[in-house]
């Protein structure tokens, strides 16, 4: 069995998946690879069985949305290690995997943000550890290049997937800091982000408030939760105004207001500790382990 697998999910981008998957085949540690086609009509599934014998393709007959196809892949998988990439992602070095591997030396370790570049946007990596030696922690990973261990996966529950697309990570982040895990800055050579030109930047614009929002409700103890969703709240109209697009951003931020109140059920904060140490670690990340153990729960 492979020590680590790679998934990605995909909708109707065949070519940027051949690139990213001939990326994967050219690492120096063997990989477990799963794709999900989230029914894709521009001959994905054809592509990947034709060029790509060695991956394993699980077609689904029905869209169901990124989250719930992630979720559905790293159940899929058997490797202990699960990284996950965008299908516009790329591992431009072949060591990357390997790196990354060796990065889980800490049983407190739960997932990797792996160095990443958005090429498009930038020349440089948008986290890197402050010094080789040592363990720098960070509040959240990006989804297009993260590692994750599929027993802390599962015993997290996994993605929320009342999101349904953008901002899965840093809940899933936060719930993961409760339970006692922490997110690596990691140290391999970056992988490369290429953003598809078929992204649907509205829609991101949308969930992406929305969900940020239902983030602060669902997971932030009273009264934090009231002061990260004016945060939020500040941050999405600032964003939306910035690119152009307030509008969208104001229905997103209305989104989730709504849905705080639909979703109150499931509101199930975490302890002050730890919500303290989130918090520290999005402003001043990354920080060293052994400054951020004491607010954790166990």
């Amino acid at each position: 069995m492979s020590e680590i697998a790679v998934l990605i999910t995909t909708r109707n981008r065949r070519d940027e998946l051949r690139r990213a998957l001939a990326s994967v085949r050219d690492q120096t540690c063997a990989a477990e690879v799963i794709v999900i086609d989230d029914a894709s009509t521009d001959g994905t599934a054809e592509l990947v069985e034709r060029e790509f014998s060695e991956v394993t393709l699980h077609r689904s007959p029905t869209a169901r949305g990124l989250i719930v196809q992630r979720n559905r892949g790293v159940g899929l998988a058997t490797a202990p290690v699960v990284v996950i990439i965008d299908d516009d992602a790329v591992l431009q070095s072949p060591l990357t995997l390997e790196q990354t591997l060796r990065d889980f030396d800490d049983p407190r370790i739960g997932a990797i943000a792996i160095p990443h570049v958005d090429v498009t946007l930038r020349a440089t990596p948008r986290v890197s550890a402050p010094a080789r030696e040592g363990i720098f922690l960070t509040s959240e990973f990006t989804g297009t290049a993260t590692a994750v261990r599929r027993d802390v996966f599962a015993a997290v529950g996994g993605f929320r997937e009342a999101f349904f697309h953008q901002g899965e990570e840093r809940d899933f982040c936060l719930r993961m800091l409760e339970a006692g895990w922490v997110v690596r800055v990691g140290r391999a050579d970056p992988i490369h982000h290429y953003s598809s030109p078929a992204r649907d930047i509205l829609r991101m614009d949308l969930y992406g408030r929305r969900n940020a929002v239902l983030c602060a409700w669902y997971n932030e103890p009273l009264p934090d939760a009231f002061l990260g969703i004016a945060e939020m709240s500040a941050a999405g109209i600032a964003s939306g105004i910035r690119v152009g697009r307030p509008l969208n951003a104001l229905r997103g931020l209305a989104y989730g207001y709504r849905d705080c109140w639909r979703e109150r059920a499931a509101r199930k904060p975490v302890g002050r500790g730890v919500n303290r140490a989130f918090r520290s670690l999005r402003k001043h990340g990354p920080l060293p382990l052994a400054e951020i153990e004491p607010l954790l729960t166990r």
